[in-house]
């Protein structure tokens, strides 16, 4: 529960920063979108300067890679076969960041990404 309140706590901020408002999809992510969030997670973490926001996705991605892991699409692959298949979205993430000149174009690129970022900041407060 405390993890929970630690990242409501710091995430809260970054859902006012994503594009839009949180969507109302009900449908849980699957095994790939978790991947994806978590490197979302990741990805934003590195171009944040605040360091409550930087621990809020830091602990976001953990979630949702502890999450991918437990679901049925990871049974027969190791812990490190998931990380790399979300370091691998990451690096991808992180690459179209590196090509964007502006701070907003950076956050752009996250927001836009995969079931948005919107999506995975939801998903990750929810308790599952």
């Amino acid at each position: 529960m405390s993890t929970k309140i630690t990242l409501a706590g710091g995430v809260a901020a970054l859902v006012m920063l994503a594009a839009g408002t949180a969507s109302a999809q009900s449908a849980p992510l699957n095994y790939d979108q978790h991947l994806t969030c978590s490197a979302m997670f990741f990805a934003f973490s590195k171009i944040q300067s605040d360091p409550d926001d930087v621990s809020a996705l830091e602990a976001a991605t953990g979630v949702m890679l502890n999450r991918a892991q437990a679901l049925p699409a990871a049974n027969g692959l190791s812990e490190d076969q998931v990380i790399e298949a979300a370091v691998g979205q990451a690096v991808e993430i992180m690459a179209q960041m590196d090509a964007q000149s502006s701070m907003s174009a950076k956050q752009n690129v996250v927001y836009n990404w995969g079931p948005g970022l919107d999506r995975c900041l939801t998903a990750v407060l929810e308790e599952e």
